[in-house]
C-alpha cells in the first residue's frame, strides 16, 4: 500500500486565505502585464564533474499526459565506476497542469512510495537547497520464480524565478502571492534526480547510504549548471 503523506490542516487554511486575498486584490488591481519567467535553463550539460550524460527520450505517457507547450530536458548520467543517475527537468507552459508532483505518477509506473521527507543540501554557494526525498520500492524478477525488492531514491524540488521549494502547496501559494503583490509570474519547473540502490543485486554496487550520498553530491555539482539562481553570471543564457 502506498504510504500517505499527510498535509497539516493549517496548510489548507493558509491556501484558502491566500486565495481569498488574491481574489480581493485582483478586484482592485488590473492583471499584471508581464511574461512568465523561468528559473532554469533547459540545456542539461553533457559533463557534470566526472559524470557523462546522454539524452533520454521522454516517455509517450508523459507526452500524452502533459500539455503540448511543456518543455522537457532529460539525461542519464554515468561515472567511471558505472554508477547511474537520472536527471529530468519539466518546465511548465501556459497551463498549470504541466507541473505535478512525482507522487502522482510514480505509483502508475509500478513504484510504491515508502516515505517522503525534506532533505537539506548545502550548495557550493553556501545556500541551502531543500529537496523532497521519496523512498520508493517495487518487486522485480531476478531469476525464474525469484523476486527481489528494488529500492530507489527520487529527489525533487520546484524552481521558480529566484526561488525554490520542495513543497507543492508552497509553490501554489507563492504563485498567487507573487503574481498579485510583486507582479511576477513564475514559469515553474520541477527537477527530479534519481538513482536505484543496487547493493545485493550488482557486485560492488553502492549501499543504501552511499547511494543517497552520491545523489546529494551529484546535485551539488549539477545545480549551478542549470538553476539560474546558482549559475555564475557570465554563464547564464543571454535574454
Amino acid at each position: 500500500m502506498t504510504a500517505a503523506i499527510e498535509i497539516p490542516w493549517w496548510r489548507s487554511v493558509i491556501l484558502a486565505a491566500l486565495a481569498a486575498l488574491t481574489l480581493g486584490l485582483c478586484r482592485e488591481t488590473s492583471p499584471p502585464d508581464i511574461g512568465a519567467e523561468a528559473g532554469v535553463t533547459m540545456n542539461l550539460p553533457t559533463l557534470i564533474g566526472e559524470w557523462w550524460g546522454t539524452d533520454e527520450p521522454v516517455s509517450p505517457s508523459e507526452l500524452a499526459m502533459l500539455p503540448g507547450d511543456t518543455a522537457f530536458a532529460k539525461k542519464i548520467y554515468q561515472d567511471l565506476s558505472g554508477n547511474i543517475v537520472t536527471t529530468q527537468i519539466v518546465l511548465s507552459g501556459g497551463e498549470k497542469r504541466s507541473i505535478h508532483r512525482p507522487e502522482i505518477c510514480l505509483p502508475a509506473q509500478g513504484w510504491t512510495i515508502q516515505s517522503g521527507e525534506v532533505l537539506p543540501i548545502r550548495l557550493a554557494s553556501g545556500r541551502q537547497l531543500e529537496v523532497m526525498k521519496l523512498t520508493v520500492t517495487r518487486q522485480i524478477e531476478v531469476a525464474p520464480g525469484e523476486r527481489r525488492t528494488l529500492k530507489s531514491y527520487f529527489l525533487y524540488w520546484f524552481v521558480g524565478k529566484d526561488t525554490t521549494t520542495p513543497y507543492h502547496w508552497v509553490r501554489l501559494a507563492k504563485t498567487n502571492w507573487d503574481m498579485v503583490v510583486k507582479k511576477l509570474q513564475h514559469r515553474w519547473a520541477y527537477v527530479i534526480v534519481s538513482a536505484t540502490v543496487l547493493d545485493g543485486l550488482k557486485p560492488g554496487a553502492k549501499s543504501d547510504a552511499k547511494t543517497l550520498d552520491m545523489l546529494e553530491d551529484f546535485i551539488r555539482q549539477a545545480v549551478p549548471k542549470f538553476q539560474l539562481s546558482e549559475m555564475p553570471q557570465d554563464e547564464r543564457p543571454k535574454s
